[in-house]
């Protein structure tokens, strides 16, 4: 985690981070709005089964039952973007975390090898979750239940991580907010 605490002071520029942060706009919006809509078109209406929170397993088999083989090879090249989506918006906010963390004392930077550990754990387990949800999408008819049940688990892991990173975030955001207006009354 240094070396990556390092990496970011090191490139915590506009020249490095503002590609960076339009190439996590242009991912985001590729997944949450193009892709989605291709997916909901293909499929009669669904989403992505990795963006359905409460998804329990005989729903999961369920959906993947109606999958054409044309929806499959969707679902797996788009698999690809989703490698890259969350290690590509994950670091574009371990850099707005740490120049956040820039305006407040020495006190509050020591922490900021938990917003890198929380963010790539986070990472961690989304493509973790994305290889079993491959593994289940090219495995029919075969259904394995310890699969799907691991997969979801690993769903709801990164859905709790993501949210524990956000409000971290947003915690740090406030505070700096209300750092800046003090200073600027006082």
């Amino acid at each position: 985690m240094n070396a990556i605490a390092r990496f970011v002071e090191r490139n915590l520029t506009l020249k490095f981070f503002l590609p960076l942060l339009a190439l996590a706009l242009a991912v985001t919006w590729y997944g949450l709005f193009y892709s989605v809509e291709q997916f909901h078109a293909m499929t009669g209406g669904l989403s992505f089964i990795d963006m359905q929170p409460t998804l329990r397993p005989d729903e999961l088999f369920a959906q993947i039952r109606t999958y054409t083989p044309a929806t499959v090879d969707y679902y797996i090249v788009w698999s690809f973007f989703d490698y890259a989506w969350p290690f590509i918006t994950f670091t574009t906010m371990v850099f707005i975390s740490r120049w956040l963390l820039g305006f407040m004392s020495e006190r509050w930077r020591q922490w900021f090898w938990l917003f890198i550990a929380s963010a790539y754990i986070t990472v961690l387990f989304d493509w973790a979750e994305n290889t079993g949800f491959i593994a289940l999408v090219t495995v029919l008819p075969n259904e394995p239940m310890w699969l799907a049940q691991l997969t979801l688990g690993l769903h709801a892991g990164k859905l709790l991580l993501m949210m524990v990173f956000n409000l971290a975030t947003w915690v740090l955001l406030l505070a700096v907010i209300v750092v800046r207006v003090r200073a600027r009354f006082t």
